[in-house]
């Protein structure tokens, strides 16, 4: 198998983790197709983007994107695998910065991993330092918390940049590919080395390089543990006080969708009606980790929010909330904070591109995943031979937000993020920052 790292020269440098995959390709990742089928599955593959997706060269341009497609075309062959295959096809599709364009997520590379080639660590990509958060079955060799420098004598630096090529974010939004890397972590190691049998890390305070053991096990975290895991709220919708003055408003998802929306909307309701009960003067509203889903939820929320009418959307095929929308009567005129992190995307985008545009909150955390432009209501294709999977955005969302770029993500007032000894002493830096924000103010 070609070594991917040997290819720079050549070749230009998606809620929860679960282990859930296509079983067509589960314990068959070293197999072979010919190369006519593979050549077969990446034209099936490479015409359904450009030819469903609205805006397929947005964020990379077509003679990019086709001069890459004959790259790769280039190096199919009877001898590829389907763990290389599947490879290529993640670099051509993270090039369209959708980030509802994918092949799912690493799910379906994660699933065609053998145990014993897992990169048996758990660690977290903060900026663009590596640091164990857990070393599984390796804490006699290693702690959590140290950093690693190099695995196989290949700097941090150059795994990330290759891995990130094959990550699709938003805008290739770089805060997202962090958390999905970190989080698929054990998976993508070995898919850009190119599935070593050892892994030897050298690690902050040691010249030496360590040889780890291998996995024999392994269950993936829960991504909300990725703050703190003893935190009070961990559902997907709660409410609580914090003291007299101030409330704190968790909303891990706006995916309430039909009949959903009535749940939804009574949380709301029932919780801007207390705050109103209360007095309550500062609101602080969580919404890290929240991946979207209906507009009419984040509607509803904004509407407890805004303080003059407003347009939801500038754009869309569906002439869906085009039309004015009104300030609700018991709207909140307090002192409003919001917590965002690198997972917000779709919807959360959306949403916070007007609260920013309408200076309603003072926003904390690090970019968001997602802005006021995004190409949703995706569709699910397979590949004729490999039977490997993808999604493709067809419809396209656009908020009335005009000052929010296309270009990156919506950005916070205060950049803060979360470091590997919080991480570690369960701290919630963020809530920590609004918290004594809120106390100076």
């Amino acid at each position: 198998m070609n070594h991917p790292l040997s290819l720079i020269g050549i070749i230009l440098l998606l809620g929860s983790f679960p282990l859930s995959a296509q079983s067509s390709l589960q314990s068959r990742p070293f197999s072979h197709l010919s190369q006519a089928e593979y050549l077969e599955d990446f034209k099936v593959f490479v015409n359904t983007l450009v030819e469903k997706h609205p805006h397929p060269y947005k964020f990379t341009g077509k003679a990019t994107f086709w001069k890459k497609v004959k790259e790769k075309e280039q190096q199919f062959s009877d001898k590829t695998t389907l763990a290389e295959f599947i490879w290529h096809c993640s670099e051509m599709i993270a090039l369209l910065g959708c980030s509802h364009t994918s092949l799912g997520w690493f799910n379906q590379e994660d699933a065609m991993l053998p145990m014993e080639l897992r990169f048996p660590l758990d660690a977290k990509l903060l900026e663009d330092r590596l640091y164990i958060s857990d070393p599984l079955r390796n804490s006699k060799k290693v702690q959590a918390g140290a950093e690693i420098f190099s695995i196989n004598g290949y700097p941090i630096s150059e795994i990330t940049t290759l891995a990130f090529q094959h990550i699709s974010s938003q805008a290739h939004i770089q805060t997202y590919k962090r958390l999905l890397f970190s989080g698929y972590i054990t998976a993508y190691i070995p898919f850009v080395l190119g599935f070593p049998e050892k892994y030897e890390i050298v690690i902050k305070g040691r010249t030496s390089p360590i040889l780890l053991d291998p996995l024999t096990s392994y269950k993936p975290k829960s991504r909300y543990h990725r703050i703190v895991s003893n935190a009070p709220c961990q559902q997907d919708l709660c409410f609580r006080q914090n003291d007299n003055y101030t409330a704190i408003l968790t909303i891990k998802s706006f995916a309430y969708y039909g009949e959903r929306f009535a749940t939804f909307r009574s949380f709301i309701d029932e919780s801007f009606g207390e705050l109103k009960a209360k007095d309550i003067k500062n609101l602080i509203i969580d919404l890290r980790f929240n991946g979207g889903g209906a507009s009419l939820a984040a509607n509803h929320l904004l509407q407890y929010l805004a303080q003059t009418p407003y347009t939801y959307f500038q754009h869309n095929e569906f002439d869906h909330l085009k039309e004015e929308q009104q300030p609700f009567d018991k709207a909140f005129n307090g002192s409003l904070y919001i917590l965002m992190d690198g997972d917000g995307q779709s919807t959360t985008g959306h949403f916070l591109s007007l609260i920013k545009e309408f200076k309603l909150a003072t926003i904390i955390g690090e970019e968001l995943a997602s802005n006021r432009f995004c190409t949703a209501n995706q569709k699910k294709y397979s590949m004729p031979h490999s039977g490997i999977s993808f999604s493709v955005a067809r419809n396209t969302f656009i908020t009335s937000a005009q000052s929010s770029p296309d270009s990156h993500g919506v950005l916070p007032d205060h950049f803060i993020t979360q470091g590997i000894e919080d991480h570690l002493n369960n701290i919630d830096t963020v809530l920590e920052y609004a918290l004594q924000l809120i106390e100076k103010e």
